[in-house]
């Protein structure tokens, strides 16, 4: 069963459980959420302390945490180990029309895919 791709309140893309009938972000907003929720109060916690930390995220979902996190680790310089378990992963095709790279003013897509070409290789 596929997931039907939403937008939510700031723009951003999400994915809307077929399965299961629940977002896999806050409809508010799925950058805002990661942003205040797994960058603001989660990870700048730790790498305002240490420069190299590492991350277990159980339920990786569209990526956007990992990647707003790689985006991050490449601003401060910082050395982040990223370990993730995904028990439905979405396939590449669904995550090359989400739009995160273009709201979060990246030139492309390319880094966020790698991260979807590597869960299936």
């Amino acid at each position: 069963m596929q997931n039907e791709i939403i937008t939510t309140s700031d723009g951003s893309h999400s994915l809307q459980s077929q399965k299961y009938g629940v977002a896999y972000h806050s409809i508010h907003g799925a950058i805002q959420e990661t942003q205040h929720v797994f960058i603001e109060a989660g990870l700048y916690q730790k790498i305002n302390k240490q420069n190299e930390i590492s991350i277990l995220e159980i339920g990786w979902g569209t990526g956007l945490n990992s990647y707003m996190t790689l985006l991050e680790s490449q601003k401060n310089k910082s050395i982040i180990h990223y370990t993730t378990i995904e028990a439905f992963p979405i396939s590449i095709e669904q995550a090359e029309q989400l739009n995160y790279y273009e709201l979060l003013q990246q030139k492309d897509n390319s880094s966020f895919i790698h991260f979807h070409q590597l869960k299936w290789n």
